[in-house]
């Protein structure tokens, strides 16, 4: 569990003000939004589009909610009025379209449930990410979870100390998947085999420097992890670049030391924060629930836990927006039932824990009409510029519309690979990993410029050290893309091959698909 000392809580509290007074000015329309957004950013609200209403990021260490957490997420749909919600690809969940009141008022409600909003957005330590089923994945290397609730105790704890250049993302994976992105991450943890982490560090994304970490440590014992979270920090601080925030983001220290040189400077900064007492006693995760032997049920969104007889389920609304109604009852019969926890995953998932077989086939009955079909339909996609300020294009209108015009004409999609989707170059779905990624653009047409969307293809991550960003390929219309997509599942079809497997010997006809519709 996260835990952070009642003088950090504290903190928290003594800095609410800032914030209260900064919402109450902008609605009041006497702040202009991007100042207000340089302070409602590290208290993780941002204003939406128009400046009318703004949403509450809600960050859960490594995408867990627990059962208390799961109920109070029910009740809050209700006293708030939440008509939109998203889960993100940091692992955490917004609230959207609320009022300054709302907005507030919910803030101050997650701080007694353990829910901390403060760093969620601006110059901060973000929401930790890590591998969803940690503790209940039946190949994992080991249980990554008290390294996680660690870290996660202490970046919050910190958070009042830090003078960041911009934000500093954290990720975990078990070793046997990398949807945290935790080689490509300003600080990631992989797990090995022998129980030991290897450590990257100075990764990410964005449209400038794309790139992945570099290794910085080889076989760290995971409670030597603060070390390196905070000498990390540390170097940050030390050579970010402060005056040109375009350049601020860690990815720009090996381009400007060198790989080598940075390896060194980092050590340095290691050698340093050994010399404080981070240590820590992990908290290990147990699962205490016992259910009666039964067969595993028949439905492919249920998935069996190292736990005997219990089950995990995936669901995965549509661009991570789910159907209100249908995410309050989820919810609500989650918070019933012994030991349940929610996961959040980066490509904006949710799984439910610890089910018995029969809660499972529950839950599965009650998300059924809300949730992707196929691998196609669990496209990512970013909240989108109808609702983001910084947005280039409706990335999340655009994809929705796009799977209402693919099953409306029948088209079958189960070649067609996850996409990942973003508005702008801001890169919040991740486009550069995407077997095919798109990023909001804008084209000239006879004299017009309409949206549009460049499109990457050829990018993997699912495998821990074995990724790649995906190449630039051209620009489509956004009017182009249901039948540039059309087009792409009825090529694959033909030769009976998906995406992935068709790909690598022929990427030059996929060009000239691209080419065809540009």
């Amino acid at each position: 569990m996260i835990t952070i000392s009642e003088e950090t809580k504290k903190t928290f509290q003594d800095r609410y003000p800032e914030f209260e007074n900064a919402c109450q000015a902008f609605f009041r329309q006497e702040l202009p939004a991007g100042q207000y957004k340089g302070i409602s950013g590290k208290y993780g609200s941002y204003a939406e589009r128009g400046g009318k209403s703004g949403m509450l990021r809600m960050r859960f260490s490594g995408g867990r909610v627990t059962k208390d957490q799961i109920a109070f997420l029910a009740r809050a749909i209700d006293t708030y009025h939440v008509q939109l919600a998203h889960f993100t690809t940091a692992q955490a969940i917004q609230y959207h379209k609320m009022d300054g009141p709302s907005i507030l008022s919910l803030y101050k409600e997650c701080l007694d449930h353990g829910i901390y909003c403060i760093g969620g957005g601006g110059d901060n330590p973000r929401n930790i990410t890590a591998s969803p089923l940690r503790g209940v994945d039946p190949k994992e290397f080991f249980d990554v979870s008290p390294y996680v609730d660690a870290a996660a105790s202490y970046v919050l704890t910190i958070i009042p100390e830090l003078h960041l250049p911009r934000k500093y993302k954290i990720a975990f994976s078990n070793g046997t998947d990398n949807e945290s992105h935790a080689t490509f991450k300003d600080l990631g943890f992989l797990a090995k085999k022998n129980g030991t982490f290897d450590v990257y560090a100075a990764g990410g994304l964005g449209a400038a420097n794309p790139r992945l970490g570099v290794k910085v440590g080889e076989d760290v014992a995971p409670t030597k992890i603060l070390y390196y979270i905070d000498a990390f920090a540390q170097m940050f601080m030390a050579h970010g670049d402060y005056k040109n925030r375009a350049r601020a983001r860690s990815r720009f220290m090996p381009v400007n030391l060198g790989d080598e040189e940075f390896c060194k400077t980092f050590q340095t900064f290691l050698k340093q924060s050994q010399e404080k007492d981070l240590s820590f006693i992990p908290q290990e995760y147990v699962v205490a629930k016992k259910a009666p032997s039964s067969a595993k049920p028949n439905i492919a969104r249920i998935h069996s836990q190292k736990q005997d007889n219990l089950y995990y389920v995936e669901y995965h609304p549509l661009g991570g927006t789910p159907d209100m109604a249908v995410f309050k009852k989820a919810l609500q019969f989650l918070a019933d039932v012994e030991d349940a926890e929610l996961r959040l995953n980066t490509d904006e998932s949710l799984y439910a824990v610890n089910l018995t077989a029969e809660e499972a086939i529950a839950f599965a009955a009650i998300t059924e009409e809300d949730t992707a079909k196929n691998t196609f339909e669990k496209s990512v996609c970013c909240i989108g510029a109808a609702i983001c300020q910084q947005g280039l294009r409706d990335s999340h209108g655009m994809w929705l519309r796009t799977v209402k015009a693919l099953r409306g004409s029948g088209v079958d999609t189960s070649y067609l690979p996850k996409l990942h989707i973003s508005g702008c170059p801001s890169s919040c779905a991740a486009q550069q990993i995407g077997a095919i990624g798109l990023r909001g653009a804008a084209k000239k047409v006879d004299g017009d410029m309409k949206p549009a969307f460049t499109v990457f293809a050829g990018g993997t991550y699912a495998t821990p050290t074995q990724e790649r960003f995906g190449a630039q390929i051209g620009v489509i219309t956004e009017d182009n893309i249901p039948a540039f997509l059309t087009a792409l599942a009825e090529t694959l079809k033909t030769k009976g091959q998906t995406f992935d497997e068709w790909y690598g010997a022929h990427t030059d006809e996929f060009a000239s698909l691209v080419s065809s519709f540009e």
